[in-house]
This record gives structure tokens, sequence and C-alpha cells, in this order.
């Protein structure tokens, strides 16, 4: 804004410089025309003839010196005029003539005192939240696990044995006293009872009682043992093609596999059932409890 204000004072400035130079030519030329009439007149009284050439000259001289005080008279009321116009439109005053350099006196700053200002904040005060609560559905206890009763077999040696096949006494039982075992050819104690029979005729159970264990022995082949109650456990080699499995309930008579083809042990004797009757671990000749 301040250099606006600047340009617009040197436009002004120049027009009023060229007002009065304008003014000062028309000025020379007019003395000088008054002057040249004069001494026109000067001549024409005297009789005596002029040097015209001096005259120019002298003329020159003259018109050059009035020239220079009107110029100078010119350029101080000019000057004037100026600084009149530019001290009634400025607030302030050019340091310099010319110059585009202007130093502006800073007008005093004010203090403002700040005063503190301390917004009140309203208290706010904590509704308490209430929280909704749905009725819990109704929690459907869960189902008891169904544990299977264990049947409960009550064999006792009186009421005795199912025949689980019509063979023929093969290998007797004898605790008492060796056997032969012609396949081995040798002599030994026998805990079990083998019974003649062929291969594939089914296997009927000697006893309610439930699968204990199924396994493969290296002279008996596939082996079965049944819990039949109280401290009795029988155990059926020699079998094949299981109609059961362990844990499977049984009853007497009912069929439990066939009979498979003869191990090494007995290639000599032939296809037969291994039949072995326990009592807390000691062998029973069940020969004595068939029916």
């Amino acid at each position: 804004m301040s250099r606006n204000r600047n340009g617009a004072n040197n436009e002004k400035r120049e027009k009023v410089i060229m007002l009065a130079s304008s003014a000062l030519v028309l000025t020379a030329l007019t003395m000088t025309g008054v002057y040249m009439k004069n001494d026109n007149k000067k001549e024409q009284d005297t009789g005596y003839t002029l040097d015209l050439s001096a005259m120019e000259s002298n003329v020159d001289r003259k018109a050059q010196e009035i020239a220079k005080e009107v110029q100078k008279e010119t350029i101080k009321k000019a000057e004037e005029k100026t600084a009149k116009i530019i001290e009634d439109d400025l607030d302030y005053f050019p340091m310099e003539v010319d110059s585009n350099k202007v130093e502006i006196e800073k007008a005093p700053e004010k203090k403002v005192q700040k005063e503190s200002v301390v917004e009140e904040i309203p208290e706010v005060k904590a509704e308490p939240i209430v929280e909704e609560y749905l009725p819990a559905a109704p929690v459907e206890p869960a189902p008891e696990p169904v544990v299977p009763v264990a049947p409960v077999f009550d064999y006792v040696a009186t009421k005795g044995l199912h025949r689980p096949l019509e063979g023929e006494v093969l290998i007797p039982y004898s605790m008492d006293s060796s056997v032969y075992f012609a396949t081995l050819d040798q002599y030994k104690y026998n805990p079990a009872l083998m019974l003649v029979a062929t291969e594939g005729m089914p296997v009927e159970a000697c006893a309610d009682g439930q699968v204990l264990d199924i396994f493969e022995d290296p002279e008996n082949g596939l082996c079965m043992t049944v819990a039949a109650g109280g401290d009795f456990r029988l155990t059926y080699g020699q079998l094949q093609d299981l109609t059961v499995a362990v844990g499977s309930v049984m009853k007497a008579g009912d069929i439990i596999g066939t009979v498979a083809a003869p191990t090494k042990y007995y290639s000599s004797e032939g296809a037969n059932l291994y039949l072995k009757l326990t009592c807390n671990g000691t062998p029973v000749d069940p020969e004595t409890l068939f029916q």
C-alpha cells in the first residue's frame, strides 16, 4: 500500500514540474520580447546604428540569465507546492527527494492488558448406568452320559458248561501227569482240553459271558477270552471267522466263530478246538462240567 501511495505522489510531482517548466519558458519568451522592444525604441531614439550580432549575443546571454532566475524561482515554488501536496496527502515526511526509500515513523504500540479469562466448566454429574438384563434363557441340564451296565454273570461250577461242539477229546486236560503231544513228540502237562473238529465247524459258547480279549497265540492261533461270571474265565483257541468283538455279550449256545486250520504245533493231530477254563487263574478241567 505504501508503494502505491509513493507512485501517486511521484505522478503529482511530475505534473507540477511540467507545469512550472512550461510557465518558465513562456515567461522567458515574454521577457525577451519586451527587452528587444525596448532596445529597438532606444535605437530609434538615439539615431545610432546598432550592432545586431552583438545585440543577439547580449540578448541570448540575458535571456539565459533571466531563464535561470525564473527557472530557480519556478522550481522553488514548484517544490514548495509539491511538498505541500505531499504533506497534505501523506501521514509521513519524505526523507530524500527522488528516493524510493521512505522511512515511516512507527506508531506507538498500544499495550493491551490481557485479562485472564477462566471459563467455568459446569460440573457434569455422571448418571448411573442402568444395564438392561434380559432374562437368561433356561439352561437345560446336559444329558448324563449313558454308562452301560455291565452284565452280571453268576456262573458257578454247579451250573455246568454247554458243549461247544460234538467232537471227541483229542488231548485231555491233565495237570496231575503229563500227556503225549504227537506233533511235538513229547509228554507235558496240559491245562486245557483239545476236542476233535473239522475246519469250518461252528463253535458255540459254553456259558453266558462277555468278551474280554481277542489275541493271536503262536501255538493255538486266534484266541478269545470270555468272563463267565464270578472268577471263571473261558479261553477258546484255533478259531476263525469270529462273530463277536471285545465287549460283546453272549449267551450259552451262541455261535462265536468257526474252527480254523491247525497251527504247526498240531499238524499231526489235525484240526481241533482249544478250550481252557480257569477260576482265579487256576486251571479247571472243563470236561467234568459238560452237561
